[in-house]
């Protein structure tokens, strides 16, 4: 994870270093800046999940970094964050105005930082962690693309094998009518839909013992409980078929 953070005040950058801190973020993972350039520099070559930005600064000002920053990428616009005092109502009208949503007060209160900030960091984790995962996942199924073994499997769900090739229809069954659903959710950017549809698939993909499609429909879940408007929820949606296919591929002829 990397979190951009950028303030002419060496006191303020600190400060935020430390609330970050105590939000669990280790010190490589901050990247800390005095000057907009610096920053958009930086984030231009590595890349960065959270960005936290001043507005009054010298030389580039966090005008300048916002609407530059942008340019690079929509995407930054539900992660970065511009910290200004309130009563500058001028400044955050025009930052509005250039493309930034989320504001942090100034003088900065431990309370709202967290408040504001903890969610992204969340996200930002379940995001490296599922993508570990799916790798691992990945590399698995490569080396082991064999018919599903239902006597271990049975034995890793502590039930008789008998009892597998029943729950393996209703799973895969119940599993795509669920995908359908979630493309016509996605479609309709219906947050509440997306996200019981993906903690239905994720329930019942941990319960039988597929930690990948497990992984991805959390991540799903995860983004549409926050609305989340920058996610790839259609290419997850698509992952999650392709997923399905797999473990139907791998099924005895007797069972399919």
């Amino acid at each position: 994870m990397k979190i951009v953070v950028l303030d002419d005040s060496t006191t303020v950058l600190l400060t935020m270093e430390a609330l970050l801190e105590e939000l669990g973020v280790k010190e490589e993972e901050m990247f800390l800046f005095n000057d907009g350039q610096g920053a958009l520099d930086f984030i231009e070559q590595n890349g960065a999940d959270i960005i936290i930005s001043d507005i009054q600064m010298p030389g580039m000002d966090g005008f300048a970094f916002v609407q530059k920053l942008l340019a690079v990428s929509r995407r930054f616009v539900s992660t970065l964050f511009v910290v200004s005092a309130y009563e500058n109502f001028r400044d955050i009208d025009r930052m509005k105005g250039i493309g930034a949503k989320r504001f942090i007060k100034k003088p900065i209160n431990a309370k709202l930082f967290n408040h504001f900030v903890a969610p992204e960091i969340a996200k930002c984790r379940v995001r490296k962690k599922s993508q570990k995962t799916a790798e691992a996942a990945e590399q698995s199924l490569v080396a082991k693309a064999e018919v599903l073994d239902f006597e271990q499997l049975a034995v890793s769900m502590g039930i008789n094998a008998r009892h597998i090739p029943r729950l393996m229809q209703s799973f895969l069954g119940e599993s795509q009518q669920l995908c359908e659903k979630l493309e016509a959710a996605i479609a309709e950017k219906n947050y509440t839909e997306i996200e019981h549809a993906a903690h239905t698939i994720k329930g019942s993909a941990g319960n039988m013992q597929f930690m990948r499609l497990y992984e991805m429909a959390k991540l799903l879940e995860f983004a549409a409980e926050f609305k989340d408007e920058t996610f790839a929820y259609a290419e997850y949606n698509a992952a999650i078929k392709a997923e399905l296919a797999a473990i139907t591929r791998r099924l005895p002829d007797a069972v399919v």
